[in-house]
């Protein structure tokens, strides 16, 4: 399997995986028991901060032009971090649904 990343893009799993891991053993040692929607708390808070870095990163305001001498036109180099293609804010979206239905699934088991 391939993984695609432009710049920083290849953090989005990384955070995944370290938040949801972090926060499931802060609730076990709050709780002093296994908590199974430890992992949705987990996904919420990694995509805050996927969220936030993903706006930092690709912040327009860092958009640089250049111009080219020999026909005056302007290019606008944008900068990119993204995993398979998705701009790595629009992560935090996907991550948190899927917290969500991990949280659902949860609620609605008998």
């Amino acid at each position: 399997m391939f993984i695609i990343w432009r710049g920083y893009g290849f953090l989005v799993p990384i955070i995944t995986i370290i938040t949801g891991a972090l926060t499931t053993v802060f609730i076990h040692l709050i709780f002093k028991s296994n908590q199974p929607w430890g992992i949705s708390v987990g996904s919420f808070v990694a995509a805050a901060i996927i969220w936030f870095w993903g706006k930092k990163l690709n912040d327009p305001a860092k958009n640089r032009i250049m111009v080219d001498k020999a026909t005056g036109q302007e290019l606008i180099l944008k900068p990119n971090h993204s995993l398979f293609f998705i701009k790595m804010q629009y992560w935090a979206f996907i991550i948190a649904a899927l917290g969500l239905i991990t949280l659902i699934g949860l609620l609605v088991k008998p």
